[in-house]
């Protein structure tokens, strides 16, 4: 899935990815080039409208959704949106998107853009079905770790691994949000997607 770049200029690598992955899309400037990183490794969104948005409160530390005011429309016409939150108290500060590695951000894009895949290959009546049983506990699940899935097809099965252990290594969040181990692929999970991966 992944495309080849062929400059060796940063700054011209940046630009071809924004030439290339960058329509349709709205992304903070600060995370621009990891974020058009990873898109570069969906080209199946490449015609998609995708705002990433910056919050200081939300929910959760990332999350994703279709635009309200496009979620009747057919998927070709559909905008979604992905929040990152940047403020938080500890201990959900440390899993903020901000303060994680470069690599754990690919995983979190990888994770968040994995649901726009997931919502646009629904129709307008299937949408409304998937986002009304997202409500329930075992789709919840089912839909989560799906999407960890496909970030791993996407190439970026590494980068969940390393963000999957670091969210369990901050004192307090997993108890915090227990969901993190129900919902998600545990690191061991992950490990036997990666036959080069022996142990975490």
């Amino acid at each position: 899935m992944e495309t080849t770049l062929t400059s060796t200029s940063p700054t011209l690598e940046l630009e071809w990815l924004r030439s290339e992955f960058g329509r349709f899309k709205e992304i903070p400037e600060k995370y621009e080039e990891i974020i058009l990183t990873v898109l570069s490794h969906y080209p199946e969104l490449k015609d998609t409208c995708i705002r990433f948005v910056l919050k200081d409160d939300h929910p959760v530390p990332y999350g994703t959704m279709p635009s309200m005011k496009t979620i009747f429309s057919e998927p070709a016409e559909r905008e979604y949106i992905v929040t990152l939150r940047e403020k938080a108290e500890y201990p959900t500060f440390y899993a903020l998107f901000k303060n994680l590695t470069d690599d754990a951000k690919k995983a979190v894009i990888a994770h968040e853009i994995s649901h726009v895949v997931q919502y646009n290959g629904c129709s307008k009546a299937e949408l409304m079905k998937f986002m009304l049983f997202y409500l329930v506990p075992e789709f919840k699940e089912k839909v989560e770790k799906a999407a960890d899935m496909e970030a791993i097809i996407h190439g970026f099965g590494h980068e969940l691994l390393e963000h999957a252990i670091y969210l369990r290594t901050i004192p307090g969040y997993v108890e915090q949000r227990p969901e993190i181990n129900r919902n998600y692929l545990m690191p061991q999970e992950i490990v036997e997607y990666l036959p080069d991966v022996e142990d975490y």
